[in-house]
């Protein structure tokens, strides 16, 4: 035998020890070749639908996309220009009491006309223009004179104590309140927070510093936010996601999770993603309904306490739209069944009216959960009938939606924070992001002031007096009403 016939023997090739010498053995090597080409077809089939994963068939934000990507659908022009149409009465800032007006300047008119002849003044209401500017803007630096006293009995000598309100440290309350506000509602880093400050008050702190004062901040929201703990976990529908917040210098990241009700948010930034996390945020013992994504860790709750969001199964659709054969006739079933079902949402259909398009959902995962010719499509299928009441509880429960974006939206702040300021440095900071976000999220929820809900939560801290209450006005009502 030649050298190029025996490199074209398929013995040679796959590096067989042993030539197969009976047609028994030939068998042997074909259904172990034919079962390495199927592997490797599949994986090469994988390998090729990763390269389309973007936005609209998984978890990734739309800015991983990148610029090769196709838009999103944009809504049709009109055709017509920008701004306001023909016909538009305008709007105009309304003038304010004159009871509210710092200061009134009387404007005259010129005495001479450009004709030569004098100008006199006219008995009729002036035209009132109001400009409202920024006033210069300076700390306000207090001096705490402690003097002391000897004792004429024992001799111990007394130092005068400062006044409630008064901290240890040089910055004051309510710019320690307006240090955490801007580093949570507005996203500012230590070093805008630094800059700031130095610009706008005339006060240079180091970053170091401000650093410290989110720490204080923190500690001043930790009786605050522990109330929150009994009420989410007692909320009857609730939301939950989470999304990676790193650490520098660890191999490993933290997690952000958020618990998020009606009205109140709580944040958590902890080490793990495991199912552990998920049980000590909302319980062991699961009471309410829980709207989340499919990730194993909420499968301890029960399917009849849960609602898959819908706006994942939709990305999911798509995924499994994109796939040959019988995979992608069963994806686009789904997909626009999912479509459908939002159309139907929109136009308040009653709950039985979903009937038909539940039957055609049931009977699409039931036909890909059965077909061999892509696994993938049939576990996510076999996974979604398993969820089944899942899919469904916004039927059940008009309280309920069919989408967790009320946790994606809440995440999106600690996103934007991630992506402005970078990993955190150490628990401190740790604890001001998650304290200081269910802080933020929680009073916007409830229509509260921010910077003067930290203001008084740092003056309780300092004067270790009762904390101001994070709660809804009827849960903190019910909270401090006397038993009995």
């Amino acid at each position: 035998m030649s050298i190029e016939e025996e490199a074209a023997t398929p013995g040679v090739e796959q590096g067989l020890a042993v030539k197969p010498a009976t047609v028994a053995q030939c068998h042997v090597v074909i259904d172990a070749l034919a079962l390495e080409n199927a592997q490797l077809r599949e994986s090469n089939t994988l390998l090729q639908e990763r390269l389309k994963i973007d936005s609209r068939n998984s978890s990734k934000p739309p800015s991983s996309d990148g610029p090769g990507r196709a838009r999103r659908v944009e809504r049709r022009t009109s055709g017509r220009k920008r701004g306001a149409q023909p016909g538009h009465k305008g709007s105009f800032r309304a003038l304010v009491d004159e009871a509210q007006v710092d200061q009134i300047i009387h404007c005259q008119p010129v005495e001479i006309c450009a004709c030569g002849a004098t100008v006199q003044a006219l008995d009729n209401e002036p035209i009132r223009h109001q400009v409202f500017d920024a006033p210069p803007v300076k700390a306000q630096v207090h001096e705490y004179r402690r003097y002391a006293g000897r004792c004429t009995g024992c001799g111990e000598v007394h130092h005068a104590a400062l006044p409630a309100g008064v901290p240890s440290g040089q910055i004051g309350p309510r710019a320690l309140a307006l240090v955490g506000t801007l580093g949570t509602h507005y996203h500012l880093t230590q070093f805008k927070i630094r800059d700031l400050l130095a610009r706008l008050m005339g006060v240079d702190f180091s970053v170091g510093a401000i650093s410290q004062a989110h720490g204080k901040v923190a500690e001043a929201l930790q009786k605050p936010l522990g109330q929150l703990a009994g009420y989410v976990q007692q909320a009857p529908v609730k939301h939950m996601d989470e999304t990676g917040y790193p650490r520098e210098g660890t191999g490993s990241g933290n997690w952000v999770w958020a618990v998020v009700t009606p009205k109140v948010v709580w944040y958590s930034v902890l080490p793990s993603r495991a199912r552990y996390v998920a049980t000590s945020l909302v319980g062991e013992k699961f009471s309410g309904t829980l709207v989340s994504d499919r990730f194993a860790v909420y499968d301890y709750v029960d399917a009849q306490q849960r609602q898959v969001c819908w706006a994942h199964l939709l990305r999911d659709f798509t995924r499994i739209s994109q796939r040959a054969g019988l995979a992608g006739q069963i994806g686009r079933g789904l997909l626009g069944a999912g479509y459908v079902l939002f159309r139907w949402r929109a136009q308040e259909k009653a709950a039985a009216q979903f009937e038909p398009l539940c039957r055609r959902v049931r009977c699409l995962l039931e036909k890909g959960s059965t077909q061999t010719q892509c696994s993938r499509t049939a576990k996510t299928c076999a996974n979604l009938l398993k969820l089944w009441p899942a899919l469904w509880m916004f039927l059940r429960d008009a309280t309920v939606p069919p989408t967790n974006n009320e946790a994606e939206r809440a995440l999106r702040a600690l996103v934007l924070k991630r992506k402005i300021s970078g990993p955190t440095r150490s628990r401190r900071g740790e604890e001001f992001l998650a304290r200081g976000f269910s802080a933020y999220e929680t009073c916007r929820r409830q229509g509260r002031d921010l910077w003067n809900f930290m203001h008084d939560a740092v003056l309780a801290w300092i004067d270790n007096t009762t904390p101001p209450s994070l709660l809804p006005m009827a849960a903190a009502a019910a909270a401090i009403a006397p038993s009995g």
